[in-house]
């Protein structure tokens, strides 16, 4: 795809565009707040105290001592304020509402400069709300303290409420906090969105990996105990037979080959799936109608089983290698664990619901089988069963050996 013009990219717009980047100039000042504080302190107490000092020297009036120390330590307290703008926006204000005020009392009027810096701070480091609120407090004390500093100085002839231009000036810095603030906080939202949903990414991910991992690893213990299980009850009836009778003796290894190609075949479909082996014929999912192929491996394994099926199957195919997988883990567990049992059964009815119900007689079986096995299969069980809102109820039956018992209420038909 050939690049694009700049031009192109620069006349990106709409609601979905991406907002400009920051300048240098802006960049430099978010790295370094602490100078920027620093700087506009020192301009407002440049600023402000070269103003007092030519309207005393312009007027040429001389003042009491003790109202140019006001003044003074008002000043000094205003521009020490300010470096805590950004931390402290409401003490800052405050501070600044009572050093205007009390150089209005010394020189009879209102300066708007550090209260317009307080007020603007307000909107942008705490609230819109606050700042208004804080315009309104500050239009009320400007037009108290006006004719009070007139009355204090007995000037009654300039008796007036607070100047127009204080007005304005606060006015238009809350005007301009609020823009800012707004801007910021909706920029400050958006960032915590983003990253709250990259986290939430993250641990669907997680979540994901870690269900796939599960998966895998059922799979795995399937076909891994499944295959181990019958090889080594073929292997155990070869060598049984192999004087009395070499003829079947032969067969069961010829069976216990089978299994093993079969099991074999199985690892490199599931291994080659999760390689990403495009080359790898992963073949269809195990379904309902490999059961009675499914039992008669177990029957030459000599596990007896008999199998009772009943309703039409589900079509959907995962329901299917549900089923498939639970009776294939239950008459292992049979094989492995059961002690010369004389009957199992395998009972399967697809209603809705759907249950798989596998018993076994065997003698040792109520003796607890669990210390036997690693307890995957049967988890492995429940959680294959939990996928489609059903459960897997496993234990001892009353009269002897084993039951296990699988119902999937929610299938799709």
């Amino acid at each position: 795809m050939p690049d694009r013009h700049p031009a192109d990219v620069s006349a990106e717009s709409g609601p979905l565009a991406p907002p400009r980047p920051p300048g240098r100039v802006r960049t430099s000042m978010n790295r370094h707040p602490g100078v920027v504080d620093a700087a506009l302190a020192v301009t407002y107490l440049v600023v402000t105290g070269f103003g007092l000092a030519s309207e005393y020297l312009a007027t040429g009036v001389g003042r009491p001592l003790a109202a140019d120390l006001a003044v003074t330590v008002a000043l000094v307290v205003a521009t020490v304020a300010l470096f805590f703008r950004r931390r402290h926006p409401m003490p800052t204000w405050g501070a600044l509402l009572t050093t205007t005020v009390a150089m209005a009392f010394s020189d009879g009027g209102l300066d708007p400069g550090g209260v317009s810096l307080a007020l603007y701070a307000l909107a942008v480091h705490r609230s819109s709300r606050s700042a208004w609120l804080g315009f309104g407090v500050t239009v009320i004390v400007g037009a108290v303290t006006v004719p009070a500093a007139a009355l204090l100085r007995s000037d009654t002839g300039d008796v007036r409420l607070v100047s127009p231009l204080f007005v304005l000036v606060t006015l238009v810095a809350v005007l301009i906090g609020v823009a800012v603030g707004g801007r910021r906080r909706y920029v400050a939202a958006l960032i915590d969105r983003a990253e709250r949903l990259e986290r939430e990414r993250d641990q669907r991910e997680r979540l994901a990996t870690a269900a796939e991992r599960a998966r895998i690893t059922r799979e795995m213990h399937d076909i891994v105990a499944h295959g181990i299980s019958v090889m080594v009850s073929l292997a155990d009836g070869a060598d049984a037979l192999a004087e009395k009778d070499p003829a079947r003796s032969r067969a069961a290894l010829g069976d216990i080959g089978d299994v093993g190609r079969r099991s074999l075949t199985d690892m490199r479909r599931l291994l080659g799936a999760l390689g990403g082996d495009e080359t790898v014929d992963l073949g269809p999912a195990p379904a309902v109608a490999g059961i009675p192929t499914l039992v008669e491996s177990f029957r030459a394994a000599g596990l007896p089983v008999a199998l009772e099926a009943s309703g039409t199957p589900p079509r959907s195919e995962a329901v299917q290698t549900v089923v498939y997988r639970i009776a294939q883990e239950a008459l292992t567990n049979a094989l492995r664990y059961a002690d010369r049992p004389e009957e199992v059964r395998v009972a399967i009815t697809y209603g809705p619901p759907v249950s798989v119900v596998v018993t076994d007689d065997g003698r040792g079986a109520t003796e607890g089988r669990s210390p036997l096995g690693s307890g995957r299969g049967l988890v492995g069980m429940r959680e294959r069963a939990r996928l489609y809102g059903g459960s897997v109820e496993a234990g001892p039956r009353s009269g002897g050996g084993w039951r296990v018992a699988a119902v999937l209420p929610e299938v799709e038909r």
